[in-house]
Formats: C-alpha cells, structure tokens, sequence
C-alpha cells in the first residue's frame, strides 16, 4: 500500500497504478506526459517529477506528522487522544468535533486497539 500525500495529509491511498490513474483523472491534460496514446503507463519518472512539483509524495507508510483524514489532528495526536478517551469512538468523536463515522475509520486505519 503507498499513499499520496500532500501538505502533510493523506489524499489517496493504493497501488502506484492507482495513484497513478487518480492523479491522470485529477490532472488530465498533463496526463500525457507519462502516458502512451492507448492509456498505458510509459514514464515513471516524469510522473514522480510531476507530482513532486504539485507538492505530493509518495510514502509507503504514513508519516506521523500527517493530519488524519477529516479531522485537524496529526496521528500522534490521535493515538493520544484515543488513550485519553479510553478508546471509545463516542467520545473521540465529540473531543474532535466529527461524525464517529470518520473516527471509526481512523481506528481501523491505524489499527487501534484497546
């Protein structure tokens, strides 16, 4: 699994084929620079040139200085306020002002337990 980062928080998540396919449909008439006539993927490293200048990276693991997807706190923040809530998802919930949807999402994610 990579994941696709930009000002230090997760925007996709896959493959590099994935990642590739998301950034080709975000950014279609750059598209073909990495990219042949019938769609295939031709030129890695004008992709990650590209990308690079856009302000993405590409981790395989998430750093832990990145913002967790929908809420303003990085993953070690979470961690702690996770700990602090005695790991109920309710409660995070509330402390971060978000659905426990999103924050549900987050656990699974990390791979929180209690």
């Amino acid at each position: 699994m990579k994941y696709l980062i930009r000002a230090n928080k997760v925007v996709f998540s896959g493959n590099m084929q994935m990642i590739m396919k998301y950034i080709s449909d975000f950014y279609k008439s750059e598209a073909k620079e990495w990219t042949g006539k019938s769609g295939e993927w031709t030129n890695l490293g004008k992709f990650k040139t590209f990308i690079e200048s856009m302000g993405y990276s590409i981790k395989d693991k998430i750093p832990s200085n990145c913002r967790c997807e929908g809420t303003a706190v990085t993953n070690e923040e979470f961690r702690k306020i996770w700990g602090e809530c005695n790991f109920k998802i309710k409660a995070v919930a509330e402390r971060l002002h978000t659905d426990e949807r999103t924050v549900a999402q987050i656990v699974r994610k990390m791979k929180l337990r209690k």
